[in-house]
């Protein structure tokens, strides 16, 4: 046989990918050796989305969970809602809070910014005075500047920026921060992408006022969770541009279009220091990009910031969180924190840590299993979960072939049967037995 002639690279396709390959190893050295800031939402931003709510005990529950993740950055609660003159959850739980005289080191809430009054003294709104009211040391000012809010107009645009000066001023002067120091305030842009495609200078004009102002970072979202990493990317490289070099810049992705987790790591490429996020994935929308997957990824390529935070127990503790926000577990095809995250369905595709990029279940307390799939599950596969379904004599490699060509006898038949399940294994592990 004569051998097939295996040609060259060219020098011109050589020079792309060598490029392509540098530009690769410099993200990935970027992510390796980033340290990223955390803010948890998992006391309120599931609660936003799921049917029944939170309960102050559930708080209490999730707060107790956020601390043993490792994390010192938490939001109790949000004030800037509507019916504020009405009593939430929120409220009771901050109040009991200050009552009992818990350590509110590191604790956030949500608020909005104030007004002026008609003869021009400022106004601050409820949810300012409720930060005072409850000892909360820091704060996230939620601001709408999209067209639908601030008018694209001088006067329009001038009212807001005073405004959202003077609370800024309000707050620093009148909140008690951390330790006795002063708050720390973020700016969230809770309507961006509008704003954005809008008019950038208009948003870039805004974080340029907070380069100015005692601000400690800037944050957006992405609420409806409908933007492509590439905007995601350009919306960062805009507002980090302006701020000041000590000012962060955190993002929070909802679920919409399936680019929420891409998102967060383009926004981390250009320019923003970490995100704002609940652990677990349950959010306002239909879920957003959790903490917990985005430790997860930087610890599959190596990152070793992120082991200040309980690895070991990210896989429970989102679990549990979910118990709480929806009284059932994960969903199994979540990425990461599903069930069936680490059951595999054929040998190619288990994660032992052996290939680059694999996260061994073990790193974050997952538990490893097998799921059968008749199509393309191998002997291993099935062997495993018949171990897990309770048959502990050894299974002959006979028996296991008898059980893939039954599974395929089945189908052709025209019978769909979910294998997987244990009485059904148990049912075709028996008919190969006699066959």
């Amino acid at each position: 046989m004569t051998p097939y002639p295996i040609p060259p690279l060219s020098a011109e396709a050589r020079a792309i990918c060598t490029a392509r390959m540098a530009e690769m190893q410099d993200k990935t050295a970027f992510l390796q050796g980033i340290d990223p800031v955390l803010l948890d939402l998992s006391l309120r931003e599931p609660a936003v989305g799921i049917p029944m709510g939170h309960t102050v005990e559930n708080k209490y529950q999730l707060l107790q969970l956020a601390r043993e993740m490792g994390f010192n950055d938490i939001l109790l609660g949000t004030f800037d809602v509507s019916l504020p003159e009405v009593p939430q959850v929120d409220d009771v739980f901050a109040q009991q809070l200050k009552a009992s005289g818990a350590d509110l080191t590191g604790c956030f809430a949500f608020a909005t910014i104030g007004t002026f009054k008609p003869d021009g003294d400022f106004q601050p709104d409820l949810s300012m005075t409720k930060l005072v009211a409850y000892g909360i040391p820091n704060t996230i000012l939620d601001v709408d500047v999209s067209r639908a809010f601030v008018a694209p107009t001088p006067e329009a645009r001038q009212s807001f920026i005073d405004r959202l000066v003077a609370s800024i001023q309000w707050l620093h002067a009148n909140l008690r921060g951390d330790r006795g120091g002063p708050p720390r305030i973020y700016i969230n842009y809770q309507d961006m992408p509008d704003a954005f495609y809008e008019d950038w200078e208009w948003v870039a004009t805004i974080a340029a006022v907070l380069a100015q102002q005692p601000v400690a970072a800037a944050t957006f979202e992405d609420g409806r969770g409908t933007s492509f990493p590439f905007q995601i990317g350009a919306m960062t490289a805009v507002v980090r541009a302006q701020l000041r070099p000590d000012q962060h810049l955190l993002v929070h992705m909802h679920v919409g279009c399936g680019m929420e987790n891409a998102n967060l790591i383009e926004a981390l490429f250009n320019g923003a220091d970490g995100v704002w996020a609940g652990f677990a994935r349950e959010a306002a929308t239909i879920g957003h990009a959790p903490s917990s997957e985005l430790l997860a990824n930087l610890a599959r390529i190596g990152n070793r910031a992120v082991e200040r935070y309980r690895l070991e127990r990210l896989y429970p503790v989102a679990q549990a969180m979910t118990r709480i926000n929806t009284l059932a577990a994960e969903p199994d095809d979540f990425p990461v924190i599903g069930a069936n995250a680490y059951r595999t369905m054929l040998t190619f595709f288990e994660q032992t840590g052996a290939t680059w990029m694999d996260l061994p279940p073990q790193r974050i307390g997952a538990p490893a299993g097998w799921r059968v799939a008749p199509v393309a599950s191998d002997t291993p596969v099935i062997a495993g979960r018949l171990a897990e379904c309770g048959v502990t004599e050894p299974v002959s490699q006979t028996v296991l072939d008898r059980m893939r060509a039954l599974m395929r006898q089945d189908m052709i038949a025209g019978q769909r049967i979910a294998y997987d399940d244990p009485p059904n294994l148990i049912a075709l592990y028996r008919r190969a037995l006699g066959a």
